[in-house]
């Protein structure tokens, strides 16, 4: 949800409403615009002195003037109402503007302004689709009533403006226009002369009280289907739609997989309110019992809608009876079935989605991922892998690995594979319609920081993030010695630490309260205090400067912290990097460690 700050009135506005409320002038409120720059780095000062919005994008449509302001005649408020029709390229809006006139002159000045805290996305109109935001700005001009503020009549109506027309309704007026009375007798529409010589609101309402419409039906390819009223008037639906479905999914182009539903679509921001109730990795050899983050209630009535499943497949290859390489694949979802190299296809939902009233107290629910899996072509047995879900009177849950194989069937020992789904993250989920997906070119954040980052134009679950956030962390990096003494310098981060300097999170990890783990395949994680070397090497780890006097290398120690945890409207980014030195600090010599804090310098949707 956007937020703006309080109304700025400019240096010109301010003079205008000084002379206004002298009663020296009066003036009128002309137009508003807006513009994506980002004005949040200009003092207030600097606001102020603005003559112009910089680089205006749209003017906005004024639909109504508010004077009742409790205990204040010098306030007005002016609803204004921007669309995307017309809009070519979206934009954040980042700031509104409004102009007003002095009676007499011609000049128009930038009367006010309003920066935001979470600026609005006004998305381009490609689609077709329009899209509506509302801002009222309340400003101070002296006396309301030296002030006029131009009404746009081509504007959508306000709520006070049908509300005034409403009451100049007579209700006691009949309809008099043959015209008007011929539509309302034809057909369906108005069938009997009950109500004619009444009042023309009891005429209006009770024909379109008798009106019977069908229905349009649209399939996948774009055909459309009329129903229309029987003779009795009533819609007779066909049987299909009849289907005495017992907990999947209704959509015929994503059909159920048992309890496994499609609710909507994750890409378009139908899913949301998805809050993290555990981590972690399933046990693919045993059943894993699970905590949950927080209470899901005696009877799973405290999730929303239901569990949301992130999973990845598990391959072991088997030659000749005998275990090898284990191998991680991501899923693919497809109800069509169709193969995607380096993948598992499977026509159950992924993300797995289950319905809170699917799940029982110790009542197991099943979730069977069939499918064509690799597509392997040269074996004779197969069973597609699954997962056991239980919820228990304790509210944990057990996972339970059912796993799958494709193999040859050799007598003298198997050639195959086997796999086994792992459970990643269970999260809560509820859904929605869909919503406008940002553009790439949109920057949730740039500069430098670390810590929690404050992300701009994101919504509250992620919804709007397109196939999700594109983190790029900056070259240099705040360093602190942390044996010795600190420093808080920007220098650059050690190269040999193999940390990519982008990351892609998918919109499905975009759960609130997950931790997306950083890779960090050459290092360890270090969760505990480090420990005195007991040489000039720790842990045995070649220093990443062997070529230097052994008193000044340097040996990378671990890891801290190797995650973007997110949240909603920010993430957590604390990643930390150790490494350790010998000093020479008269006698003996010991162990300094250094900690290199990672800095990030911008978060866009991908």
């Amino acid at each position: 949800m956007s937020k703006y700050n309080e109304t700025i009135l400019t240096a010109g506005g301010l003079d205008l409403a000084t002379r206004a409320a002298n009663g020296k002038t009066t003036f009128t409120i002309t137009k508003a615009t807006a513009t994506a720059d980002d004005l949040t780095s200009m003092s207030e000062a600097d606001l102020q002195n603005l003559t112009a919005l910089p680089n205006e994008i749209q003017t906005g449509s004024i639909t109504n003037q508010t004077e009742n302001i409790p205990n204040s005649k010098s306030v007005v408020g002016t609803e204004i109402l921007f669309t995307n029709q017309g809009i070519d390229k979206g934009y954040l809006v980042n700031a509104v503007g409004l102009y007003a006139k002095e009676d007499g002159k011609d000049e128009e000045i930038l009367y006010a302004l309003n920066t935001a805290i979470e600026p609005e996305f006004m998305p381009d109109f490609a689609d077709q689709v329009l899209l509506q935001f509302k801002i009222t700005m309340y400003v101070i001009v002296g006396r309301t009533e030296n002030v006029t503020v131009i009404i746009d009549p081509s504007g959508m109506a306000s709520k006070d403006y049908v509300n005034t027309k409403i009451t100049e309704i007579d209700v006691n007026d009949k309809i008099q226009d043959e015209d008007v009375i011929k539509k309302l007798q034809n057909k369906l529409v108005y069938t009997d002369n009950k109500s004619q010589g009444k009042n023309a609101i009891t005429q209006v309402a009770e024909a379109l009280g008798s009106a019977v419409y069908g229905f349009k039906t649209i399939d996948k390819d774009g055909k459309v289907t009329s129903i229309l009223p029987d003779s009795d008037s009533l819609v007779t639906l066909p049987g299909e739609w009849n289907n005495n479905n017992t907990g999947g999914s209704t959509d015929p182009d994503h059909p159920a997989a048992g309890v496994d539903i499609y609710p909507g679509s994750l890409a378009n921001g139908e899913i949301t309110e998805r809050y993290c109730l555990w981590q972690g990795n399933s046990d693919p050899t045993q059943i894993t019992n699970v905590s949950f983050g927080q209470d899901v209630g005696s009877k799973m009535d405290k999730v929303g809608e239901g569990l949301t499943f992130l999973l990845h497949v598990q391959r072991t290859a088997i030659n000749k009876g005998i275990k090898g390489e284990v191998t991680k694949i991501p899923f693919n979802y497809d109800p069509n079935n169709a193969v995607k190299d380096g993948y598992y296809t499977t026509t159950a939902s992924v993300p797995s989605y289950i319905r809170a009233k699917s799940f029982e107290v110790d009542k197991e629910q099943v979730v069977t991922y069939n499918g064509i899996g690799e597509n392997l072509t040269t074996i004779k047995n197969h069973q597609s892998p699954g997962v056991g879900f239980t919820f228990k009177a304790d509210k944990t849950m057990d996972i339970r690995p059912i796993q799958g194989f494709d193999n040859d069937g050799a007598a003298d020992g198997i050639t195959g594979y086997t796999y086994d789904v792992i459970v990643e993250v269970i999260a809560t989920y509820s859904t929605q319609m869909a919503v406008q997906q940002l553009p790439a070119t949109i920057n949730f954040f740039t500069g430098l920081g670390n810590g929690d980052i404050a992300l701009s134009g994101v919504s509250n679950f992620y919804e709007n993030t397109a196939s999700g956030i594109e983190v790029t962390r900056d070259i240099s990096a705040k360093v602190h010695d942390v044996d010795a003494y600190t420093v808080d310098f920007n220098g650059n981060f050690p190269a040999y630490a193999d940390v990519p300097m982008t990351l892609y999170i998918p919109k499905e990890y975009l759960v609130i309260g997950y931790k997306y783990p950083i890779p960090t395949d050459k290092l360890p994680l270090i969760n505990t205090e480090i420990g005195q070397p007991t040489g000039t090497k720790e842990n045995n780890k070649t220093a990443f400067n062997p070529d230097t006097d052994s008193s000044t290398r340097i040996y990378l120690r671990g890891l801290k912290n190797a995650y973007i945890e997110i949240l909603s409207g920010k993430v957590n980014f604390t990643f930390v990097l150790v490494t350790g030195s010998w000093i020479y600090n008269g006698n003996p010599r010991r162990w300094r460690n250094t900690e290199y804090s990672m800095l990030l310098n911008k978060v866009t949707p991908y």
